[in-house]
């Protein structure tokens, strides 16, 4: 009995640790107040992985990867600024979500809550938010799904954001 035990209260443990070091977000927060170039993730949730979209958003230059092989067909987007993938957990081609988007360069600005970040600002920026040391990054996250989360890491010698990246669940 012990031995189930432990492992429960650990995990109980590392789940509410985690969960108070987190910066929440409510439904319109996220999806309207989190941008990418002033393009909200909204825009970007609904295109559905559109190459004509996405490139109406992010430029031109933006190529697009394609994997047809099941089970995960997805989209991936990318050119020197921002890679996004979707994916089509339906198998039918038709019903592409966001699943991250990863910020290359400091082209792209980040707006969240009253803020606007770039890779390679300082810290000081996200005073009075919450730190996660565990992933040595500001992470904000739908607060009652936590089904998406936009992290911001900072490198621990320069003190400034060295990567932005937001994943979905």
């Amino acid at each position: 009995m012990k031995k189930i035990f432990t492992p429960i209260i650990l995990a109980l443990t590392i789940t509410i640790s985690c969960k108070a070091q987190l910066n929440h977000l409510n439904e319109t927060e996220l999806m309207y107040g989190i941008k990418f170039n002033n393009i909200t993730l909204k825009n970007i949730t609904v295109s559905n992985g559109n190459l004509y979209q996405i490139k109406s958003f992010f430029g031109n230059d933006i190529q697009q990867e394609i994997n047809n092989t099941s089970p995960s067909l997805s989209k991936d987007f990318y050119n020197n600024n921002i890679s996004l993938g979707f994916e089509d957990q339906s198998d039918t081609g038709n019903n592409y979500n966001l699943s991250s988007i990863y910020v290359l360069n400091s082209s792209i600005t980040i707006n969240v809550q009253s803020l606007s970040i770039k890779l390679g600002d300082h810290k000081s920026k996200f005073s009075g938010l919450i730190f996660n040391p565990n992933c040595n990054s500001y992470v904000f996250t739908n607060e009652n799904k936590g089904t998406i989360a936009l992290s911001f890491k900072i490198d621990n010698q320069t003190d400034k954001v060295s990567e932005i990246k937001l994943i979905v669940y």
